[in-house]
């Protein structure tokens, strides 16, 4: 049986066809380079599709499977690229340091891009056209803005779009399917954005379109398109009927016949789904829902979903909303300390911890972690640790010398897993950690605004909680 099991399967291992991602990284050597992908096209979560450490010689070689056409970032330290990854379409990247260019300044930046030189197979142009359709977009917006903020008509914007629409179509008439589809549902977003005949958007652009959930244009406009309709539902039109759904198991499927109901352009189940899942992000906190039950929902909704582009979109939707809320788990984090040796967060657990996240060459984030020293003498029950973000070892050791850091320090790049799971879109970020590693704020106060005042009311509690267990 196993014989004729492996039969069948080598086959198949044999036909799965893949990308080779290949280059150099000179300034990286040892350091992980990671490729990630959008892991669903409503939440951003990204997912690790393949990584592994840069060679000794500054190169590296990475052989991947993608879902059909993919977004996707390839980034090792500061340095990313970002471009669209194909099957049996390789690619060669350069991690070269740009010159630094003194008439602009430097500032604190999450990711550099740079363009990849795409090497292999019969679409060695998609990124370039992608790019290439994108500035052209700005530009033509650049060109109508003036008349737009004149307040013209609806007919010269409609007039405008369909001459934009004319040329690049005209432009580029041999390019990528994939290109050709992200060019019309980015012209789409247009329309909708300026012109507002929803009828005829649905019958340009919607009417018999097919799900191209890794296409983002098409994901945005379809979002855009039906915005506020699963909310309408459950919280004005069917409020008690949808209350009552998540009371039971068949709470989506119920949700899902309504907005069919409410919608009957939302034909396509595919569709149909994805946009009730990305609604459901505007139910949490509604009265009469209770968010637990959601999430619980979703994420059901998820395992049993064959799509899985949808079933990822329903277990991250869940997961954004139970994550990183007071009294959930603290995802684990993973940083260099002081001295280069590798530690975890969750070894410093067994007091309340006072957790910072910051840009140590940033003179914002300096002045938050300025303010560190005095919280730390006033609050002796409390630990504090600071991690520098996307920083080198030196840039590290400055912000010590200067901030006289005697507390825990360390640092991640940008890379790290942590930058999503702790949802880092800025910096810096405070979060207040209980001994057992759960949250107890999310996020916590800065230190200039309210930090003090959030930590001495913390602090009363556990102090009332020392004197009331003496001599029990």
């Amino acid at each position: 049986m196993r014989i004729l099991i492996l039969f069948f399967l080598l086959p198949l291992v044999s036909m799965a066809q893949h990308a080779v991602i290949k280059g150099v990284a000179p300034l990286s050597i040892g350091q992980e380079i990671q490729l990630r992908v959008n892991d669903d096209p409503i939440t951003g979560k990204e997912r690790v599709l393949a990584s592994q450490k840069v060679d000794v010689d500054g190169s590296f070689e990475l052989k991947v499977v993608p879902n059909g056409v993919q977004y996707a970032i390839l980034q090792v330290g500061m340095n990313c690229a970002d471009f669209y990854i194909e099957r049996e379409k390789d690619l060669e990247l350069s991690f070269v340091p740009p010159t630094d260019d003194p008439l602009k300044p430097k500032a604190f930046n999450e990711r550099q891009f740079f363009i990849p030189k795409i090497t292999g197979g019969s679409g060695k142009k998609l990124n370039d056209e992608i790019l290439a359709f994108n500035d052209s977009l700005d530009a033509f917006l650049e060109s109508i803005y003036p008349m737009l903020k004149q307040r013209r008509s609806p007919k010269y914007v409609a007039e405008q779009v369909a001459f934009f629409e004319k040329l690049v179509a005209r432009v580029f008439a041999n390019a990528q399917p994939f290109t050709k589809e992200y060019i019309k549902y980015s012209i789409a977003g247009i329309e909708q954005t300026f012109l507002t005949d929803r009828e005829r958007l649905y019958e340009k652009y919607l009417k018999d379109a097919k799900p191209s959930f890794n296409n983002p244009s098409f994901t945005s406009f379809l979002i855009q398109y039906y915005q506020g309709i699963v909310r309408n539902l459950m919280v004005i039109d069917k409020h008690e009927e949808c209350v009552k759904a998540f009371k039971t198991q068949e709470s989506i499927a119920t949700i899902d016949r309504l907005l069919l109901e409410a919608e009957p352009k939302l034909k396509d189940i595919s569709l149909r789904r994805l946009v009730l899942i990305e609604g459901l992000d505007g139910v949490y906190g509604e009265k009469g829902f209770e968010d637990e039950r959601v999430s619980e929902e979703l994420r059901r909704f998820g395992m049993l979903s064959s799509n899985s582009y949808i079933g990822s979109a329903a277990r991250n939707m869940a997961d954004k909303h139970s994550n990183l809320v007071i009294g959930s788990k603290v995802p684990e984090l993973l940083f260099s300390s002081e001295d280069g040796s590798p530690k975890k967060l969750s070894e410093l657990y067994g007091q309340y911890i006072f957790l910072e996240l910051t840009d140590a060459t940033n003179v914002y984030s300096n002045r938050e972690t300025n303010v560190i020293p005095n919280l730390k003498s006033e609050f002796k029950l409390f630990r504090f640790v600071t991690i520098c973000v996307g920083n080198t070892e030196g840039e590290m050791q400055a912000l010590k010398r200067k901030m006289k850091i005697d507390w825990e320090l360390g640092t991640i790049d940008l890379s790290n897993p942590a930058i999503e799971d702790f949802r880092v879109k800025s910096l810096p970020q405070f979060f207040i950690l209980d001994p057992k590693g759960n949250f107890y704020a999310v996020p916590a106060k800065d230190p200039t605004k309210g930090a003090q005042q959030e930590l001495m009311s913390l602090n009363e509690k556990l102090k009332a909680k020392n004197r009331g267990s003496v001599g029990k």
